[in-house]
């Protein structure tokens, strides 16, 4: 849903979500917001709203264990056989109960995908059969050649990686 040249953020999607109930069918733009140019824009996705919350959670595993952190609002959207944690607060995830707090058992799941640089490790190698790490092309690209640097003396490395010496 474009309003001028701007997307729903994260924020907005998931207060506008939180606006039906469970249960009902909804169509809403996800993800692009931050810049489009690093990882595409949004798109749009129709699914089943299957619960909206706080978004509070208590952690218990070993990077969290025992303290409490929220997402704000936070909702669950089921599209095409896929569950959906969209939330208010961007956090990273550290712990199964980021999940499991709002219905979704990671353990239960063949494919677990999360937007975590590190730590997620911690809680869900143990569970994983496999763990592949993916440049989605955002702005937390490890490429950093792909990133607009403008006030960087070049040449300089990583950013200019066919340096002699």
């Amino acid at each position: 849903m474009l309003f001028g040249p701007l997307y729903l953020d994260r924020t907005q999607s998931a207060r506008r979500l939180s606006a039906h109930a469970p249960g009902d069918c909804v169509q809403i733009d996800l993800g692009g917001t931050t810049d489009p140019q690093f990882g595409g824009g949004p798109i749009t996705v129709k699914g089943e709203l299957l619960s909206v919350s706080d978004g509070h959670f208590i952690g218990d595993g070993p990077m969290i264990h025992g303290l409490s952190g929220h997402f704000g609002t936070t909702v669950v959207l089921h599209v095409q056989g896929v569950d959906i944690l969209i939330v208010s607060i961007a956090r990273q995830i550290l712990d199964l109960q980021q999940f499991k707090a709002f219905g979704i058992n990671p353990q239960d799941k063949k494919v677990v995908a999360l937007k975590s640089m590190q730590h997620f490790r911690a809680a869900f190698e143990p569970i994983a059969g496999q763990i592949i790490v993916c440049d989605s092309g955002a702005l937390c690209t490890p490429r950093y050649d792909r990133l607009p640097y403008r006030n960087v003396p070049r040449p300089i490395f990583p950013l200019d990686v066919n340096l002699t010496l």
